[in-house]
């Protein structure tokens, strides 16, 4: 982690004193502006990161000071997965938040005073350069033991075959003017809350007619019956939309067209199955899409 400081001690600093004339008893109305304004205060904070990318920020516990204000802004690859983070307003001197995504975050930590509204802001970056996940619950992510995972097929004539290799497995097949298709499953045990779910592929292109989708879905798989109307995929490679046509060497969730998202909510704990199936309508449509690194981890 990099960080660099920023301190902007002063800034949207306001110290307007105007005196008032007294005439006997009675002091004569301000109009003109607060006459009182809070001495310099300490916006500066500390920042702790106990466990991978969980982070505590810590700003002073300056009585004088009425509330603190914090404000998270992200730039990365992932904009479209990270949430606006948005200002928070607290009495509180400690904030915690876990940055998920690498990239670079912006930390802003405004203090304002108990009199006359003074505020001073300071400032933080930080460069997240891994993931913060937790543990991959696929057995074989990369195939290890070709038990660990159940082929079914879907329907049609079964000319879609997968084929199990040393870290990786590979869907080849296909012929002309049968629909045909294939798909390979297993058991995972999730927790109530948000997954991210993603894969390597790999493929020469030339697909044709061709499918290649991913489902967590409660209900098991049956051999001879397809997969997919509900749930809907969550990511996908397909012909018809535009991918999965020129070679591709990247991460499903990065090189795929179709799905809802590598983003997958679960309202309670429970048994669901991960699914791969793909297949064709063509000629040796599915050529030798390779797959690795099969992940599905629980977000924070």
């Amino acid at each position: 982690m990099k960080i660099s400081n920023l301190i902007k001690n002063g800034f949207y600093t306001l110290a307007v004193i105007a005196m008032g004339m007294i005439t006997g008893c009675s002091p004569e109305e301000e109009t003109n502006g607060n006459p009182l304004t809070m001495a310099d205060m300490d916006a500066a904070f500390t920042a702790t990161t106990p466990e991978g990318n969980a982070y505590t920020f810590t700003g002073s516990d300056d009585p004088n000071i009425h509330y603190h204000t914090w404000k998270f802004t992200y730039d990365g690859p992932y904009e479209d997965e990270v949430d606006e983070l948005e200002e928070s307003r607290t009495q509180e001197n400690v904030k915690q938040i876990t940055f998920i995504y690498p990239g670079t975050y912006t930390v802003q930590h405004r203090v304002v005073g108990k009199v006359g509204g003074t505020n001073f802001v300071s400032q933080q970056v930080f460069e997240v350069t891994d993931l913060f996940l937790g543990p991959n619950i696929v057995v074989s992510p990369n195939f290890e033991d070709a038990s660990d995972w159940t082929t079914f097929n879907t329907s049609g004539t079964q000319t879609v075959t997968w084929s199990f290799n040393a870290g990786s497995a590979t869907a080849n097949g296909g012929v002309a003017n049968a629909w045909s298709g294939q798909g390979i499953y297993q058991a995972v045990q999730v927790e109530a809350g948000t997954y991210l779910v993603d894969m390597h592929v790999e493929g020469p292109g030339g697909n044709d007619q061709m499918w290649f989708q991913v489902f967590t879905g409660a209900t098991q798989p049956v051999n001879g019956s397809d997969y997919g109307s509900d749930p809907e995929a969550i990511l996908g490679l397909n012909t018809w939309a535009g991918c999965g046509i020129a070679p591709f060497n990247g991460m499903l969730s990065s090189v795929g067209c179709v799905g809802s998202g590598s983003q997958v909510e679960f309202n309670q704990a429970g048994t669901i199955y991960l699914v791969i199936k793909t297949g064709t309508g063509s000629n040796n449509g599915v050529k030798n899409i390779t797959v690795s690194g099969v992940s599905m981890r629980k977000l924070p």
